[in-house]
């Protein structure tokens, strides 16, 4: 697993860990024993500065990911559904990023 402890990530956090991933790879978020699809991004204020994940059915890859915040700051926070900022992720045995 791969954690940022004590900070929340941010968009440059994520940038750094995934530098050498495909662009292809998928995006889900975990809460207690269920993985769900991340499909889409939404802002979870007016300031722009906190990305909240959207779940669906079809998960987006970590290139659409990029390309929908290529005009953000890199210090814009990442949060979970639950509007829980997001310390970390790990990947599933598929290659999956899973984020906690």
């Amino acid at each position: 697993m791969i954690f940022l402890y004590n900070e929340f990530m941010k968009l440059s956090d994520l940038e750094d860990l995934t530098r050498y991933m495909s662009t292809k790879t998928r995006l889900f978020w975990e809460n207690d024993a269920n993985r769900y699809p991340v499909t889409t991004l939404a802002y979870a204020d007016d300031t722009h500065q906190k990305v909240l994940f959207v779940l669906g059915s079809k998960s987006m890859t970590l290139g659409q990911l990029f390309s929908r915040l290529k005009a953000s700051s890199s210090h814009t926070t990442l949060l979970a559904p639950n509007k829980q900022p997001i310390f970390g992720f790990h990947l599933d045995d598929r290659y999956q990023i899973v984020f906690k």
